[in-house]
């Protein structure tokens, strides 16, 4: 696993604005991010699967949503982007919401490494908060 990075940079803030902007300006992620924090609930893969199979519309979403913890996982395992800044704007980022759904999904379409950055980042939370107490 990757070690902490040093302070943040400019170029760290740069990149997460542009992230931002990025996603903000997604029309797919913005739905996606309304049906997560609005629909999607703590559910657990078999119940995820009979309520959005395959090519429906919460499965799409689940996978847009993802894939920005994805891209952030990336960025942050390979040290192009601070975790520092990731964790303080967006904590854990909601694997444990997802983790049963990821899981499940890498076992059916047979893809290992489905989302695995973004695993990795979350596990990496626990230390940060553990590091970072709450500033209030």
């Amino acid at each position: 696993m990757v070690t902490s990075m040093s302070k943040p940079t400019k170029d760290d803030a740069d990149l997460l604005l542009k992230i931002m902007a990025m996603s903000t300006a997604d029309k797919d992620y913005s739905e996606a991010s309304d049906w997560f924090f609005r629909d999607f609930g703590n559910m657990g893969y078999d119940d995820f699967k009979k309520k959005y199979p395959r090519g429906s519309q919460g499965y799409k979403n689940i996978m847009v949503f993802c894939s920005y913890g994805e891209l952030l996982g990336v960025f942050v395992n390979k040290e192009l982007l601070s975790e520092d800044l990731v964790f303080d704007m967006w904590g854990s980022m909601n694997w444990e919401k997802v983790e049963s759904v990821i899981h499940g999904l890498r076992k059916d379409i047979e893809m290992p490494r489905l989302m695995e950055n973004y695993e990795i980042l979350a596990k990496k939370y626990k230390g940060w908060a553990e590091a970072n107490p709450p500033k209030v």
